[in-house]
């Protein structure tokens, strides 16, 4: 318990600091009379300052209390009348051993609703970064079971209902920051998520439309959350999903819309709400550009080849590729990549557009690395040199990165 409240105090924490400040004086003179009445001081507190730091609960405390009497009568036998020794039996041996791991030995030194103040700070602060490693560590590992459910649940309710907060930031942004804690801790206990969500999710079908739909973008990528989502839910967020009118082919979607319309990466969601692939595809060239930059991933990698093939001007080119290109590079597979660089080839507005140039290289140095040996770039190279044979549009930037890398002319 000792050990506990030294890492405490390197937390921070006022009370356990004051505790160690007296363990440390004592043992610097151990030959003290004083330094022996200090030890016996913190030990005789120690169980009470243990409970105030919610190291131990009240039930925890008196198992620990009873462990703590025995061990007296076990040090002091003349202590029991005539003489008789205190000999407990294995099996009440075992059942101390056994309350003093629950309570105290498997935890770490966390606390309970201290911990969850900090965490509630954590994610409060403007300086929040949302580190997965940090979070798991500090708020997840680190904390008893009871502590690290009522976490998860915290940040659960927050990421699905948008609960009011009392600080500066908004409450949209604060449930955003709760479901990237919850990713994080989902990867350490899914189950726990699961629990959680199917513990709230009933309470997401009585909010506004908007909010639901603010809940789905936001967690839609947790499984756990459409495990959960009744057939009702899913047919009323289908249904708007239909009313979404699509614009003319230049004028853009609402911030709303789009991130609606990014669900449509999500398989299981496109699965569960069979407007949205059909939404998507009815939108021009240019509105999907726009989806695909909020949320790219491998299933909208295979629309960016006939994006490419839409544009035409320069200034649409370079923004759509802008839009599509990089995100998409990381999640493209062999085929994929060979369509688009044969539709950025086709295409005079893309292969002949400034800004193209450069983000070739970018492409180049984003796709998976065995991509970067594809005989697409070489054949890329080929055709728009054919193309563009009298002009400054030849992609020696391009050409050079593959050099330097050993990949000029490869195939894959």
């Amino acid at each position: 318990m000792i050990h506990k409240l030294h890492q405490l105090a390197e937390d921070g924490e006022g009370e356990a600091t004051a505790v160690v400040q007296k363990i440390d004086s004592a043992r610097e003179k151990p030959d003290d009379k004083q330094a022996v009445r200090t030890m016996q001081d913190v030990e005789n507190s120690l169980l009470d300052v243990a409970e105030r730091l919610e190291l131990v609960d009240f039930v925890q405390k008196r198992e620990l209390e009873r462990l703590k009497e025995d061990r007296n009568l076990a040090a002091h036998p003349s202590l029991r009348p005539l003489g008789e020794l205190f000999t407990p039996t294995t099996e009440y041996a075992r059942a101390h051993l056994a309350a003093a791991i629950e309570a105290l030995l498997i935890h770490p030194p966390s606390q309970g609703r201290k911990a969850r103040e900090r965490f509630r700070d954590y994610v409060d602060d403007p300086a929040f970064v949302g580190s997965a490693g940090f979070l798991t560590q500090a708020f997840f590992d680190r904390v008893k079971s009871g502590t690290r459910r009522s976490i998860v649940s915290l940040a659960v309710k927050h990421a699905l209902l948008e609960l009011p907060t009392p600080g500066p930031l908004s409450d949209m942004v604060i449930a955003d920051r709760y479901a990237a804690c919850l990713r994080a801790f989902a990867e350490r206990g899914r189950d726990l998520v699961h629990q959680e969500i199917a513990a709230s999710v009933t309470r997401l079908a009585q909010l506004p439309l908007d909010r639901q739909i603010r809940a789905l973008v936001r967690l839609g990528d947790l499984d756990v959350l459409w495990d959960e989502i009744d057939s009702a839910m899913r047919v009323q967020i289908d249904a708007y999903l239909q009313q979404i009118l699509v614009p003319d082919t230049y004028q853009p979607l609402t911030g709303d819309q789009v991130d609606a319309l990014g669900l449509v990466e999500l398989e299981n969601v496109r699965s569960a709400l069979p407007s949205l692939e059909e939404k998507f595809r009815a939108l021009s060239f240019w509105q999907q550009a726009s989806v695909i930059a909020r949320r790219p991933g491998p299933y909208v990698s295979g629309y960016v080849a006939s994006i490419l093939k839409g544009p035409g001007s320069f200034r649409t080119a370079e923004t759509v590729a802008q839009n599509t290109v990089p995100h998409c590079a990381p999640h493209l597979t062999a085929a994929q990549l060979s369509d688009i660089l044969a539709a950025w080839a086709e295409n005079y507005e893309c292969r002949a557009a400034t800004g193209m140039l450069d983000l070739a290289v970018t492409f180049h140095s984003l796709v998976p690395e065995p991509l970067r040996k594809h005989k697409a770039w070489q054949e890329f190279l080929d055709r728009v040199r054919a193309e563009e044979e009298n002009s400054f549009f030849h992609y020696t930037e391009l050409e050079q990165a593959m050099r330097s890398t050993g990949e000029s002319g490869k195939s894959a």
